[in-house]
C-alpha cells in the first residue's frame, strides 16, 4: 500500500494497482468515529481502541438495545469510586464505576438503559475479572 498525503484532510493511497482518493470530512473523538469520502462514495467508519475491543469481548460494548442484567468487571483492580447508588434509572453511557487496573483509571459506563436493583462493591474494593459488580433490574 501506498499512501501520499496531499494534506491533513485529504490522501491519495494505491492498494492493490487501484488508486483511491480519500478525503476527511469529519473526526468525531467523542463517539470514536470519521466520516471518509472515498472515491466520491461517503463512509462512516468506527474507531476501536484495545480498550474498546476488551470492553466488548467482556460482554459490556457499545450495544445497548440487549437488556442489561449485571455489569462485571472487564479486568481486575481497585474500585476507585461507585458513581450510582441502588434505585437509580440510569441511561446508556452513564457513568457507573471507575476502576483502577494497570495504574491506569477506566471508567466503566453504561451500555444501555437499566434501574439499579443492587451494588455488589464499595469503594476501595479489589475486584477480580468477571466478578459481578452491580446488578440492574
Amino acid at each position: 500500500m501506498d499512501v501520499l498525503s496531499e494534506n491533513e484532510e485529504a490522501f491519495s493511497v494505491i492498494y492493490k494497482n487501484k488508486n483511491y482518493a480519500i478525503r476527511v470530512l469529519k473526526f468525531s473523538p467523542g463517539d470514536k468515529s470519521i466520516h471518509l469520502l472515498i472515491n466520491g462514495n461517503k463512509y462512516k467508519v468506527d474507531l476501536e481502541d484495545q480498550y474498546d475491543a476488551l470492553l466488548k469481548s467482556m460482554g459490556i460494548g457499545s450495544s445497548g438495545a440487549k437488556k442489561m442484567k449485571s455489569l462485571k468487571a472487564p479486568m481486575p483492580g481497585l474500585v476507585l469510586d461507585v458513581l450510582i447508588k441502588v434505585g437509580d434509572s440510569i441511561q446508556k453511557d452513564t457513568p457507573l464505576v471507575v476502576l483502577e487496573a494497570m495504574k491506569m483509571e477506566n471508567v466503566i459506563k453504561s451500555t444501555g438503559e437499566a434501574k439499579v436493583k443492587g451494588i455488589e462493591v464499595s469503594k476501595g474494593a479489589a475486584v477480580e475479572k468477571n466478578q459481578i459488580l452491580i446488578h440492574f433490574e
